[in-house]
C-alpha cells in the first residue's frame, strides 16, 4: 500500500484539532501527514482499524490520526489524543 502523490482531504473536526495544537506538536503532525502522502505507509507507525478494510490509524506520540485510504485518496476523518479519538 503506497499513498505516493495521492490526494489528501481533512475533515473539519480533524483540522480544528490540528490547528489547536501547540506549534511543536502541530509541526510533528503536519510532517507525519506530509510523509504519509509523499512516501507512503512504510516509514510511519500505521495500523489497520479492524474490521474496516480501508481505515487506518497513524500514531504520533499520544496523538492519533484516523484516516481512510482508497483509490490513491487519503481522507483524515478524525484526529485527537489517544484516550478520546476512538469514542
Amino acid at each position: 500500500m503506497v499513498a505516493q502523490n495521492g490526494t489528501l482531504r481533512i475533515s473539519r473536526q480533524a483540522n480544528k484539532f490540528i490547528k489547536s495544537l501547540p506549534e511543536k506538536r502541530r509541526k510533528a503532525v503536519k510532517s507525519a501527514i506530509n510523509m504519509l502522502v509523499k512516501e507512503g505507509f512504510s516509514s510511519l507507525d500505521i495500523k489497520r482499524l479492524l474490521p474496516y478494510p480501508n481505515e487506518f490509524r497513524l500514531r504520533i506520540g499520544k496523538m492519533r490520526i484516523l484516516f481512510k485510504y482508497k483509490d490513491e485518496q487519503i481522507f483524515i476523518f478524525k484526529a485527537h489524543y489517544r484516550g478520546t479519538v476512538y469514542k
